[in-house]
Parts: C-alpha cells; sequence; structure tokens
C-alpha cells in the first residue's frame, strides 16, 4: 500500500507540475487521505497569488454556519461554474486562472471560490485542495468547511458531496490561510 501511495504521488507530481509535499506531510502509517501536517501550496496556485493577490488574502474566518442559504448558494455557483466553462488541460505549465470560459481542474475550483467570497462567504472557509482520484489522476476541487463538515465543489461531478463521500485522496488542502496549506 505504501508502494502505491509513493508511485501515485510521483506520477502526480511528474504529470500535474505540483511539488512534492515534504517527507513531514504525512503521518503515511496512518494515511488515509488525511494531511496531517503543514506542507507548500502547489507552485501554480503560488504564482496565481503574485498575479492575483486580492484573490489569496486571508480573512481569519476558519468556518461557515451550513444553512438552507449557503447550501442553496454552494449549490448554485457550482452548478454555474460547471456549466459555463469547458473543460481543457493546460498544455505546457500548469497555470491555474481564474474567471476563465475554459480551463482545467483547478481554474474551476478558482472560479467558484471567487464567486463564492463576492457573494459573500468568508474566504478562510473556501479551501482550495490538491487530491488523487480513486484512478489515480490528479486533481484540484474547492473545499467549503462548515460546522456540518466539510462540502466538496467539484467540476467531476453535479452534486456537492462530502469530502469524505469524495473517493478521493486528499494530498494538500489550503489552510483558512490560504498561502498555507
Amino acid at each position: 500500500m505504501l508502494k502505491k501511495i509513493i508511485a501515485t504521488l510521483a506520477v502526480f507530481a511528474a504529470v500535474s507540475g505540483f511539488t512534492a509535499p515534504s517527507a513531514n506531510a504525512f503521518n503515511v502509517g496512518n494515511f488515509g487521505g488525511r494531511v496531517l501536517s503543514e506542507s507548500r501550496a502547489p507552485k501554480g496556485y503560488v504564482a496565481f497569488c503574485r498575479s492575483n493577490p486580492s484573490e489569496c488574502k486571508a480573512d481569519g474566518v476558519g468556518m461557515v454556519s451550513y444553512n438552507s442559504h449557503i447550501r442553496s448558494l454552494i449549490t448554485t455557483v457550482n452548478n454555474r461554474v460547471n456549466r459555463s466553462m469547458s473543460a481543457r488541460n493546460d498544455m505546457g505549465a500548469d497555470v491555474w486562472t481564474v474567471n476563465a470560459t475554459s480551463g482545467d481542474c483547478e481554474d474551476f475550483a478558482l472560479t467558484k471560490r471567487s464567486q463564492l467570497i463576492r457573494a459573500g462567504v468568508p474566504a478562510g472557509a473556501l479551501r482550495m485542495a490538491v487530491v488523487v482520484t480513486p484512478r489515480g489522476i490528479g486533481h484540484a476541487v474547492l473545499v467549503v468547511k462548515t460546522n456540518r463538515g466539510e462540502f466538496v465543489l467539484d467540476n467531476l461531478r453535479k452534486s456537492i458531496v462530502k469530502r469524505n463521500q469524495t473517493g478521493y485522496a486528499f494530498l494538500r488542502v489550503a489552510s483558512a490561510n490560504p498561502m498555507r496549506w
């Protein structure tokens, strides 16, 4: 199992341009898909934040109350972005963008995050995450941290599910400060 995790991380880093997390980033003996200590943000995200500092500000609020308004808002934004953007892979360098008409997974997630912040959701409750799908493919999603659990907004599925229902291995998740993962 450990060899499979290491191989998946190596393939993920090579294919997607993400730097591998430090050896201390995971408790490999009890991996379970949870990031257990701080690691560096992906290079593409760091470059995005340098070019778009207003999209990467921390606000100190780490969680939002889950209620009918938040449920409706995240569903509306998730569906709108998934319908309005067409999927395309980056050719060459992994460039993270926001509010584009097409893009890959992190572009979808950043656009959802941006729209939710503009709709009043605290930035600290919206966490970018780097995952590996059950097929072993590197992917990025947006996690909304609430008092009722963490909900995942994903361009690969129509419905919003809780983090533990995705089937993904979570490699890195931003903290309430989007520059700390």
